[in-house]
């Protein structure tokens, strides 16, 4: 499990003197978007000039949360391996909590521009439902801690209010594309008119339920290995006779 049962509330960060010293937070612009400062190890395999101070908390975030837990993780571990002052932690995020939860809208982002980027040329309806699935197991094997923090952690322990889960259908690009690709496909008899919560349950839960078992250690092989599968699978569940 990457959090732990029980733990305590998260504490503030905020009410405390800090220090804005020593570190590289003057860098404020950035060559690349967060989406390739969340990738493994991103801090350590490119030079931290090419990061803000923001994309370096929650690439650091990002390793600390996923590998020793989000309530054994304190604001000096996050400023040891981000590079950045604590004082530049407060101006960024004003607790612990809010780390957290720029970093699960950020993952969602990275995870859905990614879908989007996949499906954006692709209108025949048999192919971008299998394409959708493909790509989704994809990205889950390629970006693995970023996986993991979207799909295992349970984020109910340390984000307050309502959650958005990453595969809702939504008014984003993906979601836009998503409901007009499935609306024609049923339009035109190629998908089984179904609920639209069995049609998202189809379609993402079958997916992200081989994830987080593989993320687990239960699935051997791997997202990619298994995607034509799955996706063919998927198809059949929803294809009309």
């Amino acid at each position: 499990m990457l959090y732990e049962e029980n733990a305590c509330p998260t504490p503030s960060l905020q009410g405390k003197n800090v220090s804005m010293a020593n570190d590289t937070d003057s860098i404020q612009s950035s060559s690349v978007n967060t989406a390739e400062a969340l990738k493994e190890d991103a801090l350590q395999k490119r030079a931290l000039s090419e990061f803000t101070p923001k994309q370096r908390i929650l690439a650091a975030a990002l390793k600390l949360f996923v590998e020793q837990g989000y309530f054994r993780t304190n604001v000096p571990d996050l400023s040891r391996d981000s590079k950045c002052s604590v004082g530049s932690i407060y101006h960024n995020f004003k607790n612990k909590e809010e780390v957290a939860r720029a970093l699960y809208t950020e993952g969602i982002t990275a995870f859905r521009a990614a879908l989007y980027q996949a499906l954006a040329q692709v209108d025949d309806v048999e192919e971008f439902t299998k394409k959708i699935i493909i790509s989704f197991l994809h990205f889950s094997e390629a970006n693995h801690q970023l996986s993991k923090y979207l799909w295992l952690c349970r984020h109910n322990e340390f984000m307050t209010g309502i959650i958005r889960h990453p595969t809702r259908v939504g008014f984003d690009p993906l979601g836009r594309k998503l409901t007009k690709t499935i609306r024609r496909g049923i339009q035109e008899g190629k998908i089984r008119p179904l609920k639209a919560n069995i049609i998202w349950s189809i379609l993402f839960g079958i997916p992200v339920g081989y994830v987080r078992d593989w993320l687990d250690g239960y699935n051997e092989e791997s997202p990619k290995l298994v995607a034509d599968i799955i996706a063919d699978s998927c198809w059949r569940a929803l294809k009309s006779e």
